[in-house]
């Protein structure tokens, strides 16, 4: 059944212009090779590979015909779809003991843009993907969401050409040590409780956190967060969305807390301020 479900959706894929996109990415070939390599996979459909390569910024190449053109933003949707079913039903095997709530979190610490990104960059996928000339001058915040976004498509794209269990294969080699590591990635992960916890015992309230500004373009926005003591900024961070800001600004704040950066005395005075 699932092998038929991988088939047809193969089909809209069919209309890809491999020969365009070559013309103006001489290098597809190289680069499919490449994608082959860090997936231990030879692609017997190379239209697959090249369409979870292509960035959405690389269309500016083909400004008045876009035919047999499209992103890898459609395999993006689907990778990122099995990838959740997969480092949960590894979580559910791996770590008996732990309730529904901690494994939603697990999963969602493992599939977060931030470790998606840094497992690309490991990888060395970066390489292999067509970008437009802005975007290869984007801020590393930017670039990490296009990284992140880039591994979603070409598991997807391994899913389309090799099947559930080699794909299966490659992920939990890519992933293992993260599942293992399980309970020790959820105390990093839930920083904003941590933090809850700590603030809520010096002063009696938890820190608040503020959407203060974007930055980005109209199509790719990322959010700048802030967390407050009173109306003192304790700390900040920019990403896709408001809540991946969010947990990083309380991570970044638990950080500053664990070396001495800052201190309970210094929340007491903050919140002072208000009085």
């Amino acid at each position: 059944m699932l092998e038929k479900r991988l088939s047809l959706l193969k089909i809209h894929l069919r209309e890809f212009n491999f020969n365009k996109l070559s013309k103006v990415f001489p290098q597809i070939e190289a680069n499919i090779d490449k994608l082959g390599e860090i997936q231990g996979h030879r692609y017997n459909d190379k239209k697959l590979a090249a369409i979870s390569l292509v960035h959405r910024s690389s269309l500016v190449y083909w400004p008045n015909d876009k035919s047999g053109i499209f992103s890898n933003e459609r395999l993006e949707f689907l990778g990122d779809a099995f990838l959740s079913f997969f480092i949960a039903s590894e979580a559910m095997i791996q770590h008996k003991s732990l309730q529904e709530g901690d494994l939603s979190r697990l999963r969602a610490a493992i599939v977060g843009t931030e470790n998606l990104a840094s497992k690309s960059r490991d990888l060395g996928v970066g390489d292999c993907l067509l970008v437009g000339k802005a975007e290869m001058n984007s801020n590393p915040q930017r670039r990490d969401n296009v990284l992140a976004d880039a591994f979603e498509s070409i598991t997807a794209a391994l899913l389309l050409d090799a099947g559930e269990e080699k794909v299966h294969s490659w992920l939990l080699k890519v992933f293992a040590e993260d599942i293992q590591e399980g309970p020790n990635i959820l105390l990093k992960f839930d920083a904003k409780s941590k933090l809850q916890q700590w603030t809520q015992g010096i002063i009696g309230v938890p820190p608040v956190y503020k959407t203060i500004g974007t930055e980005g373009t109209p199509q790719e926005t990322f959010f700048i967060v802030a967390a407050f003591i009173g109306n003192t900024e304790i700390g900040r961070a920019v990403a896709a969305s408001k809540r991946e800001a969010s947990k990083k600004v309380a991570e970044n704040i638990v950080d500053k807390i664990e070396t001495g950066k800052l201190t309970k005395e210094m929340i007491i005075s903050f919140f002072g301020r208000e009085k």
